[in-house]
């Protein structure tokens, strides 16, 4: 029978066949035409929702006549972004949104605005200038480059550096490529014959981001482990000549139209240097030509589906790579609340460490499921839903309960006398933790503002719970030193947003105090920052005072830091959080002022009723409820 003139298909089965199939083709078309009618029947009951909606605003006496026009706009508005995606990208974005609620504050009488820093103040410093200017080195070849590199000794100390510190918040690996052993060849063949290094323009660009990237990294170091005022400026004025340099050297190697391994090593390290020197937006914007020169060589694909196959070695950088640009991806979109840069994890599954260490390898696998449940929440539909942020927020302590226990951050690693894990593992782990912290911060600020910002004109109900979480979070200095800094379920909302807070100023002071030379990192201050202004604004609306001497510890160590010029962050945190703590001060003279007030005025009326004893029954008016609109913990100021 042809198949035009086919009405109905008919299967010829043979005695004794299975009929499974058929069956199963038969229960799939009955599925295909069920879900259709569902999604018609879906859409018409939302379109007649939407004009329920508009019906039982209309009052009973007639007059909602006058407003048919905006009702009927109304409605075609809803439908126009019923199928909007709401994520953590909009509405609040990232941990940036937090210096422009200080900036939107207003309280009674008196305000906080002028002691809150503005957005774009947080990031590059006054006058910033392009980070890559042109030099002009010769005739900028390959072999007039390697005239700016310092003598060898200077070359393997930066190295030195690198290797100890870089690590454990700036880069994932040491790379083969700028070892002594490999440097030092590279030397020697320079020495003998720079004009053979014109095709190793890629090689040198490495070693001169890794010279800035150290000598950045070491200043602590080389100053005798302490922190010198002009220090970190002498380091800056050489590390930006390496760092152009750096960029003049990958020019010559064409990068964009020919990139390389090495060449994608090399932007990954400059994006620490200019975070840490204050150019975050830099940064930002490099990353995304990282990440189409790592596409454009497939470093998201799995190393063995290539062709032709890289060796193991090569193999496994390619995956350290991919998965750290994986993280610093969410990072950077934490932080500026912008969306991620790369749109998926590809098939390249994360590296496997060469060790048999149980602490590293879990360690390892933390950080690899941390990455991605941290961009599941930066790309996930409907960010808004209480819910759905309660979720994450579980998931995310849930996650730090898996980190081995020996490298649980806790208060008591701030003591001298309290054993660490070796390095760099203690630091890695207490950034992690950090971040963990940053995240919760992010996603609970979300809560209230999604009730608060609601299209009704109405008023918002109070609930109960809202009453509830205002309490301020107290923190108690542990006096057994061994309690691990995880949330109780049960905390939410304003409560854990207080409480993350607390704990980022904890790790802050612990840098300070067991490893100083880590504070270089601009994500760490930022991180207390926000942390700090935080405590400041809970303090301000709860009047709880508690935490205040918290903010007074990390502003001691930020005015430090700016002292010695370690980074520009640094004076802008002073600034603002002095500022903040000084109306603090002031607010709390007004409150005794007004009980010494009160205790007279009761006294003068003591004195009265001894003389005229009546007393009339007074009738007091209902408390009214406490309007949270204005939370600026909360992100609703």
């Amino acid at each position: 029978m042809g198949a035009y003139g086919c009405t109905e298909c008919e299967f010829i089965v043979g005695e004794g066949n299975d009929y499974s199939p058929i069956q199963q083709s038969y229960e799939i078309r009955k599925l295909r035409s069920e879900n259709q009618k569902l999604k018609e029947r879906l859409r018409d009951a939302h379109l007649l929702y939407s004009g329920d909606e508009v019906d039982a605003d209309e009052p009973p006496d007639g007059t909602g006549s006058k407003v048919i026009s905006r009702a009927t706009a109304a409605k075609q508005r809803r439908f126009r972004t019923s199928d909007r995606i709401d994520n953590i990208y909009f509405g609040t974005p990232g941990l940036a949104s937090i210096i422009s609620d200080f900036a939107n504050l207003q309280v009674g009488n008196h305000s906080l605005t002028y002691t809150m820093p503005k957005g774009q103040d947080m990031y590059p410093p006054q006058g910033s200038m392009y980070p890559f200017p042109m030099m002009r080195v010769g005739d900028n070849t390959t072999a007039a480059l390697l005239m700016l590199l310092p003598p060898r000794e200077e070359v393997f100390e930066c190295l030195d550096f690198f290797s100890k510190r870089a690590q454990s918040c700036s880069f994932p690996h040491m790379p083969d490529e700028v070892t002594k052993k490999e440097v030092g060849r590279f030397l020697d063949e320079a020495g003998e014959d720079p004009a053979r290094m014109e095709n190793n323009s890629n090689m040198l660009a490495l070693i001169f981001a890794t010279l800035a990237t150290g000598m950045q990294m070491g200043v602590h170091d080389r100053s005798g482990a302490q922190w010198i005022e002009g220090a970190v400026e002498d380091a800056a004025q050489r590390g930006d000549c390496y760092l152009a340099a750096c960029m003049q050297a990958l020019r010559n190697a064409s990068f964009m139209s020919r990139p390389t391994l090495l060449g994608v090593q090399t932007l990954i390290m400059l994006g620490p240097y200019l975070t840490n020197s204050g150019r975050f937006l830099d940064a930002w914007t490099l990353f995304g030509s990282t990440i189409r020169m790592a596409h454009s060589i497939g470093l998201h694909r799995n190393p063995k589906s290539l062709d032709p196959v890289p060796p193991l070695r090569e193999g496994t950088i390619r995956q350290s790579l991919w998965w750290w640009m994986l993280h610093m991806d969410q990072q950077y979109s934490v932080t500026l609340g912008r969306p991620l840069g790369i749109s998926g994890l590809g098939d390249c599954p994360p590296p496997e460490p060469l060790t048999t260490d149980t602490t590293v390898l879990r360690l390892g696998e933390f950080a690899d499921h941390f990455t991605i449940l941290a961009r599941q929440i930066l790309s996930s539909d409907g960010m808004m839903n209480v819910g759905k942020i309660d979720e994450f927020t579980d998931k995310l302590m849930g996650l730090w309960d898996t980190m081995p226990e020996s490298l649980q951050f806790n208060e008591s690693w701030s003591r001298e006398d309290t054993v660490l894990p070796d390095w760099p593992l203690d630091v890695m782990a207490a950034t992690l933790f950090a971040k963990v912290q940053s995240i919760i911060v992010l996603l609970n600020r979300q809560r209230v503002e999604g009730t608060q910002h609601s299209t009704s004109d109405s008023p918002p109900t109070m609930q109960s719970s809202f009453t509830t979480s205002f309490t301020s979070t107290t923190y108690t200095p542990s006096t057994t030193g061994g309690d691990s800094l995880l949330h109780p379920a049960p905390i939410r909302g304003r409560v854990l947003v207080v409480n993350s807070s607390i704990h980022l100023l904890q790790t802050f002071l612990f840098f300070r105090h067991r490893n100083p030379a880590v504070l270089i990192c601009w994500t760490l201050g930022q991180q207390a920052f926000n942390a700090a202004m935080i405590l400041i604004l809970d303090a301000w609306e709860t009047s709880n005072e508690n935490n205040e001497w918290l903010v007074n510890q990390a502003f001691v160590v930020f005015d430090e830091m700016q002292r010695n010029g370690v980074h520009k962050l640094a004076a802008l945190a002073v600034q603002h959080i002095s500022d903040g703590l000084m109306q603090l001060g002031h607010r709390r003279q007004e409150r005794l002022a007004a009980v010494e007030e009160a205790h007279a005025m009761s006294r003068s009326n003591s004195e009265h009723l001894a003389h005229y004893p009546f007393h009339p029954t007074l009738t007091m008016p209902p408390t009214p409820l406490l309007d949270l609109s204005g939370d600026a913990v909360m992100g609703n100021s």
